[in-house]
């Protein structure tokens, strides 16, 4: 997009101003940049007679171009506006702004602006619910519509809060922080496109100790396949690592050793996987610490220090994983290997053909002093 590029509105698509809903809900998410464009648009709507430069908007309003692109962007999102690109050339679809009550109906819209303004400030403009009983009328009746098939208009698509917290309720999940949570949720949803179910399963797959985690779950979806060679050992490592919980597959390496889970355990499994790490991920940890330290409990202390330098790592999956530790113990041991082929000797340094006396001139006139002393002691006999 450029200041010279044109734009025109679409025909047919006038819009009524509604600048109470647009200040009290729009304003404080969209902020003054995005809001005036708006209000640009709506003021020079033309039922797409003319065309009209970006840089008219920018002359206007006095912006620059990325405060308009950024502020195109926002509108988009909010659904005020859909931008239709050809070449060089773009057509504005406006979208009227949403009533209070669909717009807080909204979970995702009603936290952006919670943390905007206040959670007391959006139940100030929530409307009133009337009273007595609904006096409901069918199209149809009215209308005498018998052949027609009269369907509901659609609300606007979004995150399906309601379901998602209904199945929550069967594996009885719950939330560390709902309305953060919320905001994470929905970006995961958009941004794979996916269904509220398909949100969930992911969700529920990552839940920690029955609470759902943002963080694994975003671990999940950097995952990337790897393309590493690995050895027969490593294939079973990760066989056995991708398939079992944290919780199952200590269990088994605590059985193997005749010792039980002890609450020391179970904690530290909680506090890897609030790192963000995956199950896959923690059980590497767990073998690799296990091997570390020969002893039936877990050593916590060494497994978080493991579990801390993966999440700073930014380590996602067990192949990842598996790969990073090969990799650290071949360094280890080139260096070893390195270090114990430096034959040590008893000849001084000063002997070597390359030797560089780096000794400063005070310490030259130091050591030249002490040599004097010492042979005037030898010259007297040695007292």
């Amino acid at each position: 997009m450029k200041p010279n590029d044109q734009f025109s509105f679409v025909k047919n698509n006038l819009i009524s101003q509604d600048s109470t809903n647009l200040i009290r809900l729009y304003l404080p998410i969209l902020g003054f940049h995005a809001t005036s464009i708006y209000q640009y648009f709506l003021a020079f709507w033309d039922n797409g007679k003319s065309s009209y430069t970006f840089g008219h908007i920018l002359n206007h309003l006095n912006l620059g171009m990325n405060a308009l692109q950024k502020s195109l962007e926002m509108l988009s999102a909010m659904r005020l506006i859909e931008l239709y690109h050809a070449e060089n050339y773009f057509q504005v679809y406006l979208q009227p702004t949403l009533s209070a009550v669909d717009f807080l109906a909204n979970p995702v819209y009603r936290r952006l602006l919670e943390k905007k303004i206040g959670e007391a400030a959006v139940e100030a403009l929530l409307p009133s619910q009337p009273r007595g009983e609904k006096q409901d009328v069918k199209l149809s009746e009215v209308f005498q519509v018998e052949d027609a098939k009269v369907e509901p208009q659609s609300k606007q698509n979004h995150f399906d809060l309601d379901y998602f917290k209904q199945l929550m309720a069967r594996e009885n999940l719950r939330f560390e922080n709902e309305k953060e949570d919320l905001l994470v949720l929905f970006a995961i949803a958009e941004k794979k496109n996916w269904t509220w179910y398909e949100t969930y399963l992911l969700a529920k797959k990552t839940a920690v100790g029955h609470v759902i985690s943002t963080k694994r779950m975003k671990q999940k979806l950097q995952q990337k396949v790897s393309n590493e060679l690995f050895s027969t050992q490593e294939q079973t490592i990760l066989r056995e690592a991708k398939s079992k919980t944290a919780l199952q597959f200590l269990a088994e390496i605590k059985k193997a050793k005749h010792a039980t889970i002890t609450h020391g355990e179970r904690q530290c499994l909680t506090e890897m996987a609030n790192l963000g790490l995956l199950d896959e991920v923690i059980n590497v940890i767990l073998l690799l610490t296990f091997n570390k330290v020969n002893s039936a409990n877990l050593n916590e202390k060494y497994a978080l220090k493991v579990a801390n330098d993966f999440s700073y790592q930014k380590i996602f999956s067990a192949e990842e994983a598996v790969v990073y530790i090969r990799e650290r113990y071949q360094t280890q041991h080139s260096k070893k290997a390195a270090k114990d082929s430096d034959p040590k000797s008893n000849v001084p340094s000063w002997s070597n053909p390359d030797y560089k006396n780096e000794t400063s001139a005070e310490k030259q006139v130091e050591l030249e002093k002490q040599k004097r002393k010492l042979l005037a002691k030898l010259d007297q006999g040695g007292d």
